[in-house]
């Protein structure tokens, strides 16, 4: 999984699929899934989203590789908060080969500081139970990215249609301030271009953000992660969403 090595891909979301698995009705109980030699590995079991504007609806991929030599189950995955929505567990990866537990997150209901998690359950012998976290502050006071609009909407955008959107990002720290992006939706779905990464003190750039024509028809939803180098606490995530729409 060399691709994600310096920059994390996120994948983008489809709210519907999403949507669907929350509004489900329980289903019947499953025989139970015994536990092997499949081994989960993950890149990463905390995530930070530095700071989002409240209302703010954001994602994340919990990258993993299965490093056993047997089939890997995800049999179960909880998020332990309302406010976080997360695929239908049941899926399985092969020895070798790697998969991502993709999350969302609303921020409406939160100010400060924030930390939930999801609860994972697997075939792997050896950790058969896994907690993921993130954490993020909304609204901080004290960011030094500031940015505008507060999200990136591609409202309603026709089938096979390019778009792009802008975003005006500027630096209200003391000192010069180099802009790195830590996530970011892959290429095919969502170019993401900073037209200038280093920023003096009230500098300003422009983040663009490329729709492809390729995306099948339906609501989105995923984000980017930047940062400024060697500036600790200055992430921010910035949603973006939209709709294809006939």
């Amino acid at each position: 999984m060399s691709i994600r090595n310096k920059v994390t891909i996120a994948l983008i979301i489809l709210v519907a699929a999403l949507s669907a698995t929350a509004q489900a009705p329980a289903e019947p109980e499953v025989k139970e899934i015994p536990l092997t030699n499949a081994r989960i590995n993950f890149d990463e079991t905390t995530y930070d989203f530095g700071s989002i504007a409240k209302g703010s609806m954001v994602t994340h991929n919990y990258w993993f590789t299965n490093a056993g030599s047997d089939t890997l189950v995800v049999t179960k995955i909880t998020p332990t908060c309302g406010c976080t929505t997360t695929r239908q567990a049941g899926f399985t990866v092969p020895p070798s080969e790697g998969a991502s537990i993709d999350i969302v997150f609303d921020s409406g209901k939160f100010n400060g500081r924030v930390t939930k998690s999801i609860k994972v359950e697997t075939n792997d012998s050896l950790n058969p139970y896994l907690e993921l976290r993130f954490k993020a502050v909304i609204n901080n006071p004290l960011q030094i990215l500031e940015y505008s609009p507060l999200k990136v909407d591609f409202e309603n955008t026709p089938p096979g249609t390019q778009r792009q959107f802008s975003i005006m990002l500027t630096n209200v720290d003391t000192t010069e301030s180099e802009v790195v992006i830590v996530e970011k939706p892959d290429d095919q779905f969502i170019q993401t271009q900073v037209m200038k990464s280093k920023l003096g003190p009230d500098d300003s750039t422009e983040l663009v953000f490329t729709l492809s024509k390729g995306l099948e028809p339906g609501p989105f939803i995923t984000s980017v992660s930047i940062e400024t180098k060697d500036k600790p606490n200055s992430r921010i995530t910035i949603p973006i969403s939209g709709s294809i729409t006939p």
